[in-house]
């Protein structure tokens, strides 16, 4: 595979850098946030990326530990930040 074959940024899940969080749909986000229970599994491919990213900051929030993606995380809201 090229990059020229890559999915175009927000395409995929898990997220493989800040484009990819920058480009998900902040409706879906939020949806997918809203959506997810403690006790439910993660949504499966059946839902967009951006949905799944909500759902997964979701149960982010209700733990302690580092889950590999807090970097990423810190890094999209300090951008945001500069932005507005």
């Amino acid at each position: 595979m090229t990059i020229a074959d890559d999915p175009p940024p927000g395409a995929v899940y898990p997220p493989r850098n800040l484009f990819d969080i920058a480009a998900y749909d902040l409706e879906e986000v939020f949806d997918g946030y809203m959506a997810q229970e403690a006790d439910e599994p993660l949504p499966g491919d059946n839902h967009s990326p951006a949905y799944r990213w909500g759902a997964t900051n979701n149960l982010r929030d209700r733990q302690i530990d580092d889950d590999g993606f807090d970097g990423l995380r810190q890094a999209y809201l300090a951008a945001r930040r500069i932005i507005q």
